[in-house]
Formats: C-alpha cells, sequence, structure tokens
C-alpha cells in the first residue's frame, strides 16, 4: 500500500501474498531493518509480530518478488511512536521511495513526508546523491512544501506548494502493518516468504549502526544541572581545560500573568508556552565556562556563556522534555528535528506574554536608537531588558550563537514539578 503521489498498491491477497504488477508478492517479518545492507535482522513468525503490534513494539514488513535479492518493499512500523514508514526498491536493489505517515487520531494515519527517487543509469548506486529527488512535506491544515531538487549536470533545487490532494494525505490505520499483510499462515509450519536464520539476529550479533529505528524527536542530551553548578569539566572546543564556573545573574523577569513567552524579542507574535507557571518573579540566570584558548604562541583566557535557564523553583531537573507551544503537535516531527522560536537577530527573551505588545515595542525602539520614555535598558552582554510597569511585567533578553530555530527545554522534578525553563544558546 505504498503512497507514490497519486498510485497506491493493491491489498493483500487470501493466498498470504499480494500483487504488485505481473509479479507475486510473499510477505514475512522481522524485528529490524538493516538499511545500509538493506538485509532484514532477526526473523520474526506471524504470532510474534503480531504481539508486537499489539504492545506497539516496532516491527517490519516484507514484501518479497522471485529473483530479487533486497524486498520490493519495506514497511516499518511503530504504532507507540505513532509512525508507519515505507521504503520502495527497484530491481537492482536501489531505494526509489519513501514515505513517512503518523498515527494522529487513533485509527487514521497522516502523510508527513514522501521522497521519490529517479535514478539517470543502471550503473548509479543506491542513495546516489546525484539522483532526481522529489520530496514533499506535509502538516495537517497546510498546503505543505514540495521540493525538486535535480542533482548532478542539472543542479539547482524548486520549491513549491505541495499539490497533494486532502484525500491523499490520510489513511486508514487497518492497512498497515501485520493486519494488512493476509491472513496467519499453518500455526505449525512456515509461513509464505518466511525470513530465514540466515538473516541475522538482533541478539546474536552486533547491531549495525544503519539498523532502522522509529524516529524521535530531538531530546535534551546535555547534563544541564551540571552546566550550572561550578568546577565540573565540561569539554568546549577548540578551548582547553575547560570548566564550569558560577552561573552568572542577568535579572529578575517579572511574569504575573504567569503565561512564559521565549520568543525573539522582535517577533510581532511571541512564541507563547503552552505551560504555564505560577505568576511571580524568577531569576534568569546564564551558566558560565572558563578555559584557556591558544592562538599565534600566546595563551588567553576565554569564557563561554552556553545556555540561559529561567528559575522557577530551586530543585535539580531531572528530567528535560520540549517545550510545546499551542498547536504544536511532537507526532509530526521528523527525526531529530524539535519544534522552537524562531530568530533573524540571533536573540531570543523570556517575557510576560500578556504584555508582549508593550514589551516588545519598548525594544523595538529601543534597539533603533529612538526616545523610548525609559521603559528599555541594556543589562550589558547584549541583554536588554523592557519593563511594563502598568502590568507589572518584564521582558529580558539574551543571545544565542545564530540565527534559526532554538528549542526551549522544560526541567521538572522528580515530582514531575516545573523548576526551570532553558535554552541552549550555543552549539556544543
Amino acid at each position: 500500500m505504498i503512497y507514490r503521489l497519486g498510485l497506491t498498491l493493491a491489498g493483500p491477497s487470501r493466498a498470504g501474498g499480494r500483487s504488485m504488477g505481473q509479479d507475486s508478492v510473499t510477505v514475512s517479518y522481522a524485528a529490524g531493518w538493516d538499511a545500509g545492507a538493506r538485509r532484514a535482522c532477526g526473523p520474526l513468525t506471524r504470532a510474534e509480530v503480531e504481539e508486537r503490534d499489539r504492545a506497539g513494539d516496532p516491527y517490519v514488513v516484507l514484501h518479497r518478488v522471485p529473483g530479487r535479492a533486497v524486498p520490493a518493499e519495506v514497511h516499518l512500523v511503530a504504532w507507540r511512536d505513532h509512525f508507519v514508514g515505507q521504503f520502495a526498491y527497484d530491481e537492482r536493489g536501489r531505494r526509489t521511495c519513501d514515505v513517512d505517515l503518523r498515527l494522529l487520531d487513533g485509527d487514521r494515519l497522516f502523510l508527513r513526508r514522501f521522497v521519490e527517487r529517479r535514478y539517470a543509469s543502471p550503473e548509479q548506486p543506491d542513495l546516489a546523491p546525484d539522483a532526481w529527488r522529489l520530496t514533499v512535506e506535509l502538516l495537517p491544515g497546510y498546503a505543505g512544501r514540495k521540493v525538486l531538487e535535480e542533482r548532478g549536470d542539472h543542479g539547482g533545487s524548486f520549491h513549491t506548494p505541495a499539490d497533494v490532494p486532502e484525500e491523499r494525505r490520510w489513511h486508514d490505520r487497518g492497512g498497515f502493518g501485520v493486519r494488512a499483510a493476509g491472513p496467519s499462515g499453518p500455526p505449525d509450519g512456515p509461513e509464505p516468504g518466511a525470513a530465514t536464520a540466515q538473516e541475522g539476529a538482533l541478539a546474536d550479533v552486533e547491531e549495525p549502526a544503519s539498523l532502522w529505528r522509529p524516529p524521535k524527536p530531538l531530546h535534551m542530551e546535555l547534563p544541564v544541572n551540571d552546566l550550572f553548578q561550578p568546577g565540573n569539566p565540561f569539554p568546549v572546543e577548540p578551548w582547553e581545560g575547560t570548566v564550569t564556573a558560577a552561573p552568572r545573574h542577568i535579572a529578575m523577569v517579572r511574569i504575573p500573568s504567569g503565561r512564559l513567552a521565549v520568543s525573539d524579542p522582535l517577533d510581532n507574535k511571541p512564541r507563547e508556552l503552552a505551560e504555564r507557571i505560577p505568576p511571580g518573579e524568577y531569576a534568569l540566570d546564564t551558566a558560565v565556562i572558563v578555559g584557556e584558548g591558544e592562538y599565534g604562541g600566546e595563551r588567553f583566557p576565554v569564557t563561554e556563556e552556553p545556555a540561559v535557564r529561567l528559575l522557577i523553583r530551586d530543585e535539580p531537573a531531572v528530567a528535560w522534555e520540549l517545550a510545546l507551544s499551542e498547536g504544536e503537535d511532537p507526532r509530526l516531527l521528523l527525526d531529530g528535528h524539535a519544534y522552537g522560536f524562531g530568530t533573524d537577530g540571533a536573540a531570543g527573551s523570556f517575557a510576560d506574554a500578556a504584555a508582549w505588545d508593550v514589551l516588545s515595542d519598548r525594544v523595538r525602539h529601543f534597539s533603533a536608537e529612538d526616545d523610548d520614555d525609559g521603559g528599555c535598558e541594556s543589562l550589558g552582554d547584549g541583554h536588554v531588558r523592557a519593563v511594563d510597569e502598568a502590568t507589572g511585567s518584564d521582558l529580558v533578553s539574551f543571545c544565542t550563537g545564530g540565527d534559526g530555530t532554538w528549542p526551549v527545554w522544560l526541567g521538572r522534578s522528580a515530582a514531575g514539578e516545573l523548576v526551570s525553563v532553558v535554552v541552549i544558546t550555543s552549539y556544543l
């Protein structure tokens, strides 16, 4: 049932296989798929994969055509991660299609991303970087984006709105996974096209680096608590002997509404976090790392400030999660991606979202060196504080390591209480 921008392959047949063009297709199952070697790992029986399906554990469904070393299609199923992926391969074992579907409402899958590849010659290798490629990215409620890239002699890329109709964006969950692959085989006999032990068992060999895994959003990898505690070794290239120093206090930030915005201070509309905080005044600190550098035979001290933290409660965070804004769905994030605030000026800020219009306007006037009624001041080191005395609200800005999108992280205590809101501001 692979999605090919309008082409849906035939569904399962009563014989436990299905038709793909003029070829007879057999179906088998495995625990994993080594995308680099293009081989299955850990063959599974129908009963085993049905149990995985019920538990939400990942598994793969292999659709084989006689005479091909590589399956014609590999379906990658991970219900717990709200994901179904599909790879399609040509007769030379080269990947021609990638499909990324997301389970959003219990029984329907949304087409999140589609990639089609065309190879210029029989000699062009699998996933050749100069192969023609079409990429379509979609989000519910939006037209989406279509990127046509032509590599090699043609070069260049073209970006246009996606033209995928609504009925092609959504698919029934029942059409995917083990339940869509046909009825069970005999309980004590081999299944049609069953994978063999020679294909590798995950428990017997080291997992390959290219073993497929369900896509995961970006997660916090840094020991943030250590960053804000002095005396911890913390390597920062290219400097030497870098260790954490005592955090530097920037300012107190008043959030009387409990609605926290973490956003570029010049945004017309802020990125307000869905998480509410108790109304109050909170310390904004920056982590500090010190060490030594060398240039031209001379050594000199260096200082880095790689993160800012709004301290909600004076407790250590034992778990970190991506902060979300209204309308953001983590189930739609691509592998390694994250939501965050965007900036074209390498700046962010913590502010009371309820007073954003006044606070941001004062920063805008201050940045333009206009008269601004004294409601904004420089705190040094790139930090600016804007004040709205009518509401008792503040905005305090900070610098990032560049333009782009910067994730915001929520730190929680062992009891699940929100204790801090953190932005990693450099590329550590």
